[in-house]
């Protein structure tokens, strides 16, 4: 417990967080060079499949390494670029199988697997967002005058049992996923404009994600019936 403590279990939850993503996105087909929809990818696109898989290596391992040498502030730092980085990807993926969604019967059952990575990728992204831009935030320091990012019915007011209670990875995995489904706050209302703008962000991404990929995938295969 003494080592995990030392380099800060949340940057440990956060760093296998970011693992589970970057499998979540490999599979994605349109962006794997053998996927079922690679042929349908420009040319040019197959020669930097190799780079972009390199570089979520380099970051997992550098993100790996300097959480075990306890490297907890440039870790956070590198967690921020990262991430930055995975929400990009899935930006960059959810443009591309629109681009490619006609016409695409045959490869409707990819399409819907390929939203549903993309749906989980989503959620696991912006739980680190959140987690990120709420006090205490995953470098697990108390800051006193930051303002919360999210107001949780715990904070709302006293509630027995709840009085020491502290948002964790659950919390924000948790609003991530509803953000994801509901398209809207439930239970957690975002009171930063930061938080608001995630948010929004993340909603954007999933409806595109929902009723555009996952919706004209699902008119396909009833289509081709």
């Amino acid at each position: 417990m003494n080592f995990l403590h030392a380099r800060g279990t949340s940057l440990g939850v956060v760093v296998l967080v970011m693992w589970l993503v970057t499998g979540l996105q490999a599979g994605i087909s349109y962006s794997v060079g053998e996927g079922a929809l690679s042929n349908l990818e420009p040319g040019a696109f197959h020669v930097y499949i190799p780079v972009f898989f390199a570089l979520r290596i380099a970051l997992l391992l550098l993100l790996a390494l300097l959480w075990l040498l306890g490297r907890k502030r440039v870790l956070f730092l590198v967690i921020i670029a990262a991430n930055a980085y995975f929400t990009l990807a899935l930006l960059l993926d959810v443009i591309a199988l629109m681009r490619v969604l006609g016409g695409l019967r045959q490869a409707a059952a990819s399409l819907l697997i390929d939203a549903a990575l993309m749906s989980l990728s989503n959620m696991f992204i912006f739980s680190i967002w959140y987690w990120i831009v709420d006090p205490p935030g995953v470098e697990e320091d108390p800051l006193e005058d930051e303002p919360w990012a999210f107001l949780f019915p715990q904070r709302g007011g006293p509630l027995p049992h709840y009085e020491n209670w502290s948002p964790g990875y659950a919390d924000y995995l948790f609003i991530g996923f509803t953000t994801n489904f509901a398209f809207s706050p439930t239970d957690a209302l975002p009171l930063t404009r930061t938080a608001k703008m995630l948010m929004l962000v993340q909603s954007g991404i999933s409806v595109v994600i929902v009723t555009g990929i996952a919706g004209g995938a699902i008119n396909a295969l009833v289509g081709s019936a």
